[in-house]
């Protein structure tokens, strides 16, 4: 079967509830060993498993994807009773990273995208540049009347222009996103409030990761090892973390989302 490649924004929420899960476990191993011999000793065994918790889910790389016909018949059963743009962004993207099918999926959402919705904009904007199409995504980006005050558009806009080699463009609208993201959030993304706080931290790493990325490119390192750091700080699994050393000696490559 094939894999889903993940973008690294889910796959950290994945992975924390993967911890939380080995965690839980560990929480009630230790009040068994408490109860059964000494408080000390279950404290020891909680942190032993503690640590082993975190090693787990740092070294876990992929996850696998929800079994096909079981999502297919959920998707059905959501899209026939809700055409609200969250359930149309949502069936877009299962088709495209769980069926592998960019044609059905970008031929929904530009039968939708006239309601100028900004999810359902940012959806497209996303699968088109992965597509490699990233002229087409700006376009349709930047004809959306919240382009320049929704901050999930504005994040893909910089994702399209640093994949442009539009650098100092990128670091404009990377700028702004974070700044009306601390002010009013992420649009809502339908998941539980908190994974919602997940996404919001990841992604919000994510920006910041790219916007060092841009500064490093300029030669501004300063700022460069500000906005790693900024990122780094969102995020408890170190191997998600960046540094201006490891992006310097790094191969120069084009720009991806799950850079």
């Amino acid at each position: 079967m094939q894999r889903v490649k993940y973008d690294l924004e889910i796959l950290y929420v994945q992975k924390i509830y993967f911890f939380l899960f080995l965690l839980t476990f560990t929480a009630l191993a230790s009040m068994l060993i408490s109860l059964k011999l000494s408080w000390d000793k279950g404290l020891i065994a909680f942190f032993l498993g503690f640590i082993c918790s975190y090693i787990a889910m740092i070294r876990k790389k992929d996850f696998a994807p929800p079994e096909k016909t079981a999502t297919a018949k959920r998707m059905a059963r959501e899209i026939s009773q809700d055409t609200s743009p969250l359930a149309i962004a949502r069936f877009a993207s299962q088709l495209y990273f769980y069926f592998h099918e960019p044609k059905k999926a970008i031929s929904i959402l530009e039968k939708y995208i006239p309601s100028q919705d900004p999810l359902l904009c940012a959806t497209l904007g996303d699968i088109l540049l992965r597509e490699g199409r990233p002229k087409q995504a700006l376009s349709i980006l930047r004809d959306n009347p919240y382009a320049l005050t929704n901050p999930l558009l504005l994040a893909t806009q910089g994702h399209v222009l640093q994949q442009m080699n539009r650098t100092s463009e990128a670091i404009k609208i990377y700028e702004r996103s974070l700044r009306l993201a601390s002010e009013a959030g992420f649009p809502h993304n339908g998941a539980i409030r908190f994974t919602q706080i997940l996404l919001t931290l990841s992604y919000t790493a994510s920006i910041h990761h790219s916007l060092a990325d841009c500064y490093a490119l300029t030669g501004d390192f300063p700022n460069a090892k500000r906005h790693y750091m900024l990122g780094n700080i969102r995020l408890i699994d170190l191997t998600m973390w960046r540094t201006l050393k490891a992006f310097l000696g790094s191969s120069p490559k084009n720009y991806t989302k799950s850079h």
